[in-house]
């Protein structure tokens, strides 16, 4: 819609509906029928017949648990990582080597990881009701941050927070991966790739993860021993 310049407004003018209708199938409020889809598309741009294609299979199958793939140079699928964390009441992140992007101060995203004055991942921290979060960390990804004492106060903060879990793991037998439980998409698993994205609703998928999850919580610890004795180690060296 915003590629084809459009607004809520002019797009449902320029399609004849109104503008509750547009506004429940872009929500996900309702099933889009296929001759509504088509209309969509071809308003909006999408030329590609096999892009085209691929959105009316997934419409007509939509009742089916499938994947996705997210790829850095195409928006095709709308439904970014993003999108699912503002939608979720709860959200599990592993993160064995590496902080999610929930944890990073504001001054580190905004240097390292986009020109954005915003960070849209952190905004579900201050929303009202924010989801139930819980964040399991390898010790890799702790110590990796033992040089900034900042980010260690920040990391320590966000831990306190009432809604948060922070737990802290040695065991980092499987790649990162984020649960999500979404209000419109149910449970969905995401897995972050080299160039892409992954995401599956497959149920023997997420019960392997949820299994997974189970696992790692079981061998896990407080983080706030260490956190505080590695910001210790800051306040005791003179300035």
């Amino acid at each position: 819609m915003q590629a084809a310049n459009h607004t809520n407004t002019t797009l449902a003018a320029t399609l004849g509906w109104d503008r509750s209708k547009l506004s429940r199938l872009t929500g996900g409020q309702r099933r889009v029928p296929l001759p509504d889809l088509v209309h969509l598309l071809v308003t909006c741009g999408h030329t590609s017949k096999a892009d085209r294609d691929q959105l009316l299979a997934l419409a007509t199958h939509h009742r089916v648990p499938h994947h996705w793939q997210n790829h850095l140079n195409t928006d095709l699928y709308a439904t970014t990582q993003t999108d699912l964390e503002h939608d979720s009441i709860a959200i599990t992140y592993y993160a064995p080597t590496a902080l999610p992007d929930i944890l990073h101060t504001p001054e580190h995203h905004h240097a390292h990881l986009t020109a954005s004055p915003l960070v849209p991942t952190q905004t579900i921290l201050t929303r009202p009701n924010p989801p139930k979060i819980t964040i399991i960390l390898g010790t890799p990804a702790l110590h990796a941050l033992a040089a900034n004492p900042d980010r260690l106060r920040h990391l320590a903060a966000t831990g306190r927070r009432p809604h948060i879990s922070l737990r802290l793991t040695t065991d980092l037998s499987t790649g990162p991966f984020t649960l999500l439980h979404t209000h419109v998409c149910g449970k969905v698993l995401h897995l972050p790739l080299h160039t892409s994205s992954l995401y599956t609703e497959h149920p023997a998928t997420l019960r392997a993860y949820d299994a997974i999850t189970t696992h790692l919580l079981h061998n896990t610890t407080g983080p706030t021993p260490i956190l505080n004795r590695l910001i210790a180690v800051h306040e005791r060296i003179p300035a």
